[in-house]
């Protein structure tokens, strides 16, 4: 199962620029395919912690940032995702 980065704090979802498979650039949650590598990446950044999510979930995380990088996903304990709307950079 994939796993993202979650702000311990406020729950939200790291997300970037991505390549798809057809080498197309989207907006999405970042991911990783073990928590090792999740860490390692996170190592810099002790307010982001790996958590593992199904590829179903994962899926969902992409819908709700709609390839619009004016969106922040946050994700709270019990599992509610919730969407922020600001403008992008």
């Amino acid at each position: 199962m994939p796993y993202v980065l979650r702000h311990r704090h406020t729950g939200e979802i790291a997300a970037g620029t991505l390549r798809n498979v057809y080498d197309l650039d989207y907006y999405g949650a970042v991911w990783w395919e073990t928590e090792e590598e999740a860490a390692s990446d996170a190592a810099s950044r002790p307010e982001w912690v790996p958590t593992q999510v199904t590829e179903a979930k994962l899926k969902v995380f992409n819908v709700k940032l709609n390839n619009d990088a004016g969106r922040k996903l946050f994700i709270d304990d019990n599992g509610t995702l919730r969407v922020e709307k600001g403008s992008a950079v």
